[in-house]
């Protein structure tokens, strides 16, 4: 797991960034939350949980997860100290499965066929369509192919194993229009915690993560 730090100036608050899988910390280059520090981690191809020890420096920590970091979050709970608040966003504890996660057949597809010119269409999904892909082009991570796919291998066999600590999830944004996780299956996971914005995958990270503060 790589950690990425945008902001460390001391402060008593902790905003901790789950990227989603393939991303990296370009994502959150514009996210800017007053009185908090501000790490974010990516690249879950190998997870530490001593790599969570910093969690313990400070009095608050609000987690942020996106997309299959909401089940990387959920996994390591135990491993995070100090957690004040949790917010889902456009992902599920259950990621892989056919009533509460990305289904299985979709999930297995991406997997096996995942390549440079499948990625960009995965790109154009999350974003939406053409005009809001080239609006996040400068977001885009800059990572290899061989090395997205290894991290999704192992976040499927991660996926596979039981768990017994779970976050406390405070509330789960769910965007109408998203094309990796469908909303009727959020709904299911979430519930009375879920609050529908308009929107695809990939969100306004900007304006959302003011419900950290």
């Amino acid at each position: 797991m790589k950690v990425f730090w945008h902001k460390k100036e001391g402060n008593r608050q902790l905003a901790l960034l789950f990227n989603g899988w393939g991303f990296d910390e370009k994502i959150f280059q514009d996210v800017d939350i007053p009185c908090h520090d501000i790490v974010s981690v990516y690249d879950y191809t190998d997870i530490k949980p001593e790599q969570f020890a910093f969690t313990k420096l400070y009095p608050e920590v609000k987690i942020a997860a996106w997309s299959y970091g909401v089940f990387v979050a959920d996994f390591y709970s135990e491993s995070i100290f100090n957690v004040t608040k949790a917010i889902a966003i456009n992902g599920s504890t259950s990621p892989i499965d056919d009533i509460k996660g990305i289904p299985v057949k979709i999930f297995l597809a991406t997997m096996q066929s995942f390549n440079a010119a499948n990625r960009e269409k995965f790109y154009l999904r999350i974003a939406g369509g053409l005009s809001a892909y080239k609006q996040i082009i400068d977001k885009l991570p800059e990572r290899e192919v061989e090395n997205q796919l290894a991290e999704l291998n192992s976040l499927y066999s991660l996926s596979l194993q039981n768990r017994k600590n779970c976050t406390k999830w405070d509330v789960a944004i769910i965007s109408a229009r998203d094309k990796i996780f469908p909303l009727a299956n959020m709904k299911n996971v979430w519930d009375n915690k879920a609050v529908v914005v308009e929107g695809e995958h990939y969100p306004d990270f900007t304006s959302l993560l003011i419900r950290i503060s």
